[in-house]
């Protein structure tokens, strides 16, 4: 199963290679597509959360963990560029020799770039379509302003190493969805295994985009986000990004990438063909 798996990153790898090499632009509009689909996701989510206040909040909130995957699969199968799976296979890449370092930089750059680019657009016009305006400082989605809040305020150390184990469950799904072959194993598997970190408020950078330009873009939003008395900060937003990226890196690159290349050295690879 591992063999079968690290010749479809090495595939992966590639393909990914010539594409921004070869043809950036097109690059550019996967990786914008997958921050568009989790930005959407992500808000349809917490309006679940919204919806289910009160004595239903619990299982609002494990519905919300395991639609959540919606997102992943809708990446998945429109072949989207996603930031935190990149890190896994590239890291793979790297330490078995597939690319060069300066290029696993440039391709985590950019695809972070554009899955924030797709986030803004997916974010702009939701907060056009009226239906989470803030209205009498109350929003019709508050679960997203206070989760928004929330993770503003969130310690640097804990944001870090809750984007680590995002980071490490969104790769192992990814792992397994490429081990199976059929599409209901999928569609099941991916869900399924990304309700631990979303339920237990894990910190992946690039939903986190979604959630907070939809804060920044909801006219008057700013102003009435906030967790427990505190408010909402575009500084708190960015030290948030900036964690969780770090945090989602190790947690791809080391919990999952570095497992994989070490447990199937290239050398012992090639013999074993």
């Amino acid at each position: 199963m591992e063999i079968i798996f690290i010749e479809k990153v090495y595939q992966t790898v590639e393909k990914k290679q010539n594409m921004i090499n070869k043809k950036f632009i097109n690059y550019a509009i996967r990786a914008i597509m997958a921050g568009i689909f989790l930005t959407i996701i992500y808000t349809f989510c917490t309006q679940i959360l919204t919806d289910f206040r009160g004595d239903l909040f619990p299982l609002g909130k494990m519905l919300m963990s395991y639609l959540f995957g919606i997102g992943l699969i809708f990446i998945i199968y429109f072949g989207a560029e996603l930031f935190t799976s990149n890190v896994m296979y590239f890291t793979i890449g790297v330490t078995h020799r597939k690319l060069k370092i300066s290029t696993l930089l440039k391709i985590w750059s950019a695809c972070w770039f554009f899955n924030l680019i797709g986030a803004a657009i997916a974010a702009s016009v939701l907060a056009q379509t009226g239906l989470f305006d803030v209205i009498g400082g109350v929003c019709a989605n508050s679960e997203m302003l206070t989760l928004a809040a929330k993770k503003t305020l969130l310690p640097s150390n804990e944001i870090f190493f809750r984007g680590i184990l995002a980071n490490f469950i969104v790769n192992v799904v990814i792992f397994l969805a490429l081990t199976v072959k059929d599409d209901i194993s999928k569609l099941i598997i991916v869900p399924l295994g990304l309700v631990p970190f979303v339920y237990l408020g894990f910190e992946h950078s690039i939903a986190n985009m979604g959630l907070f330009m939809m804060t920044w873009l909801l006219p008057n939003a700013t102003e009435f986000a906030s967790y427990n008395g505190q408010a909402f900060t575009s500084i708190g937003a960015l030290n948030n990004l900036f964690w969780s990226t770090l945090g989602n890196i190790v947690g791809g690159a080391i919990g999952v990438g570095c497992y994989f290349a070490y447990l199937n050295k290239r050398s012992e690879l090639e013999l074993e063909k």
